[in-house]
């Protein structure tokens, strides 16, 4: 069971898209970064889409930051160490996968942001992350989840400071929205409670780890955790568990009541659902964004 989340993983990288460069044309920029959350994706067996959370969310703000150019950025499958030094990097570094087409060519995604920061100089108007879950999602598969947990812990608390320090030195004017964590594994409560129940303490410890670092920078955190109602299980059927059907493609609904793990290929012998957001999912992470985005004086609610 464990290793059809990692499956999942996978084949949601292996997708072809575009993503715009770094250009010349007047007006604002909004720069995301991150993972595959951030560069969209809805199904395992669906190329990225052009409505992530985050092209949705330029949209809602372009008339407010005076916006003509959206540089995603973000790459699939990123954890922080990758986005930092792009060994292993889907997109960037030395050997970026053929599918890959579209990224400029950089040595790592920050560096990549870094370049868009210097060639844009004066028109950024925001910058997004999105990164930590691709850290720990292989703890799921650990023989010591916790023990696996405690080092990809490190890993973040080590390379986040270092993408947000870099940022922050090349833009000390531009502001900086992250967020924190949605736990789709909930949803495997369906069938092992016992793994739902571990994930929700990786989720916890991703997410203080996360707010840890962005705060020590003063970067405001979009708290999805709380929105997805992460923490909240009253009822039969959690609270929790009905958001992430709601949200992503891990479960559906299929009578009063009563959810299952989504099975995007029917002949496998377990389900096959998908962490990502779907649609629905993506415009929730929008609105997330940005109320975090007008709290923080960026742009007026």
């Amino acid at each position: 069971m464990r290793r059809s989340l990692t499956v999942v993983v996978v084949v949601t990288l292996l997708a072809v898209f575009a993503v715009p460069v770094a250009g010349a044309t007047d007006g604002g920029v909004y720069i995301s970064l991150g993972d595959s959350v951030a560069a969209g994706t809805e199904g395992p067996f669906a190329p990225l889409t052009d409505h992530a959370y985050t092209d949705i969310l330029y949209k809602r703000l372009r008339r407010d930051l005076g916006l003509t150019e959206h540089l995603k950025l973000a790459c699939p499958g990123e954890d922080s160490k990758e986005m930092v030094d792009g060994l292993g990097s889907y997109c960037y570094g030395a050997s970026p996968q053929p599918w890959a087409g579209g990224y400029p060519a950089a040595d790592s995604q920050l560096d990549a942001a870094v370049a868009a920061l210097t060639a844009n100089a004066g028109r950024v108007e925001l910058i997004t992350i999105t990164v930590g879950a691709n850290d720990i999602l292989p703890c799921l598969d650990a023989a010591d989840m916790l023990s696996c947990a405690a080092g990809q812990l490190g890993q973040i608390g080590a390379n986040l400071p270092v993408v947000v320090g870099t940022l922050r030195t090349v833009a000390p004017d531009v502001p900086i929205v992250a967020m924190n964590y949605y736990n789709p594994v909930l949803a495997w409560g369906l069938v092992d409670p016992g793994l739902a129940d571990m994930s929700q303490l990786l989720v916890q410890a991703t997410n203080d780890t996360l707010e840890a670092a962005y705060g020590y920078f003063g970067v405001p955190v979009a708290d999805v955790e709380t929105a997805f109602k992460t923490f909240k299980d009253p009822g039969r059927v959690p609270l929790n568990l009905r958001v992430i059907c709601t949200y992503t493609g891990m479960c559906e609904k299929v009578a009063p009541g009563e959810f299952v793990l989504t099975d995007w290929r029917p002949t496998t012998p377990e389900p096959d659902p998908d962490i990502h957001p779907n649609l629905a999912g993506h415009r929730r992470l929008a609105s997330i964004f940005k109320g975090a985005i007008e709290s923080a004086g960026i742009v007026s609610g």
